[in-house]
């Protein structure tokens, strides 16, 4: 991947990003509020989720893994995702919530290519948004919003490794952090 593809995608992400931030105007993003629902975690969980399906092809493109069947699917994917995220850390929204009840998220923690949708839950729930909302309404909540956002944001940062130029991945290492997340422990 080259620096103006990976700004590309990472200028997208911020957009998305954005839009999660402005919910918790209407919508505190705690732990209290993780499955309230709406058509805005639905559109933000349905962005980000069709764009982590490219990124996540570029993942496997990098790790030299093929897909199993005519197209990827999530358990084509979930190989390259531990290999390069087997040192995955949680990270916490840093919007400010009463008594530090802020979501931390591990968004890969339980990932198996054995199970269904690999067993992510948050991807389970985009492939129901996006096959049918109406029917699915529920599983557009904040916290597969904010997991699904958290996912993007890290294989982004797991994509600059893969950036052709040392200097250049340094410098987005640095400065393609956001203000919307803080590492968790």
């Amino acid at each position: 991947m080259n620096r103006s593809v990976f700004e590309m995608h990472w200028q997208y992400y911020l957009s998305i990003e954005k839009m999660l931030a402005k919910t918790n105007q209407y919508v505190m993003h705690s732990d209290k509020n993780k499955n309230v629902y709406s058509d805005e975690f639905a559109s933000i969980i349905l962005l980000s989720c069709s764009e982590l399906d490219s990124l996540f092809k570029q993942l496997c493109i990098n790790c030299g893994i093929q897909s199993k069947g005519r197209h990827f699917n999530i358990n084509d994917y979930a190989p390259a995702i531990q290999r390069c995220m087997s040192n995955d850390f949680g990270i916490a929204t840093s919007t400010r919530t009463l008594n530090d009840d802020n979501l931390v998220i591990i968004p890969f923690n339980n990932i198996n290519a054995a199970k269904t949708y690999a067993n992510l839950h948050w991807w389970k729930d985009y492939q129901l948004i996006k096959h049918d909302r109406i029917k699915n309404v529920a599983a557009g909540n904040l916290l597969n919003a904010v997991s699904s956002v958290a996912a993007h944001f890290l294989v982004l940062r797991e994509l600059i490794e893969f950036i052709d130029e040392s200097r250049v991945r340094e410098y987005l290492k640095k400065n393609c952090w956001t203000d919307y997340w803080i590492p968790a422990l």
